[in-house]
């Protein structure tokens, strides 16, 4: 483990397979811990391709996770059906939820079958705070988050140059207390609901997961590149409390110089 800024981690991997390996290991600690310790266990969970092989091995881990104690968030949704093969729900539903024994009630995905997507977003937040027993207007804190990342460096669905970013850069103390935005991707021709950095950064700890050579860049423009978030989303996200850690197979990490001292 390297640390790279302050309560950055990065991991490299030999493989993506040893990578999620890794991270399914992790996963079952951490959620034995807070077993432990607590009622609930809060997980955002990331989208994309990503994710896939974490979520099959975890079904592995049936008598070992507590999973009626954790409580799944979407970090992010493409605005289809539910049922539609891009959806993020429906993939973490094939490859995880309908596996295992999860009490539906503690899984919360985003709606997306409203007309106005920005309608979406409104029940999604107001979801995340009953779920959180949250008043006024206060950011919940979830246990752990994961994220991914593309290769035009966006995270979640906040998306380079997007008006969701634009207003985090420019006025980030105007949306503090927003929890969850729609916007309309250009490049996709499509909707997208994401959890803002607001939500995704007071998170314990986050976890992003990477692999390929085709994130290389965009881990390198991320971590190591100029700052700037309009054009690179995820350097907005960074864990306010606990850690960012970044789990990196070698492709993925093979742009980045792991002498650098940031």
């Amino acid at each position: 483990m390297v640390a790279m800024k302050k309560n950055t981690e990065i991991k490299i991997f030999k493989s993506s397979h040893d990578l999620f390996q890794f991270a399914a290991k992790d996963f079952e600690k951490r959620a034995q811990d807070a077993g432990n310790d607590k009622e609930i266990f809060s997980v955002v969970l990331s989208g994309g391709n990503t994710p896939k092989e974490l979520f099959d091995i975890l079904t592995r881990y049936k008598e070992t996770i507590p999973w009626q104690k954790i409580q799944f968030f979407f970090s992010d949704e493409r605005y289809v059906p539910a049922n539609d093969t891009k959806s993020n729900y429906h993939m973490a539903y094939e490859h995880l939820f309908s596996k295992l024994s999860i009490n539906p009630k503690n899984i919360y995905p985003i709606p997306t079958e409203f007309n106005d997507p920005n309608e979406a977003a409104r029940v999604y937040e107001q979801t995340i705070r009953d779920a959180f027993h949250l008043k006024n207007n206060s950011t919940p804190q979830f246990d752990l988050v994961y994220l991914g990342l593309g290769d035009n460096a966006h995270t979640a669905s906040l998306w380079p140059f997007s008006d969701v970013v634009k207003r985090y850069v420019e006025n980030p103390a105007d949306h503090s207390d927003q929890l969850v935005a729609a916007l309309f991707v250009s490049e996709t021709n499509a909707y997208r609901i994401t959890l803002t950095p607001n939500a995704l950064n007071n998170g314990k700890n986050i976890i992003f997961l990477v692999t390929g050579v085709d994130k290389a860049t965009a881990v390198w423009e991320v971590l190591q590149g100029p700052s700037d978030p309009n054009q690179f989303p995820a350097q907005l996200i960074h864990c306010q409390s606990g850690k960012t850690i970044w789990y990196l197979d070698q492709m993925a990490a093979s742009k980045i110089n792991m002498k650098d001292d940031q």
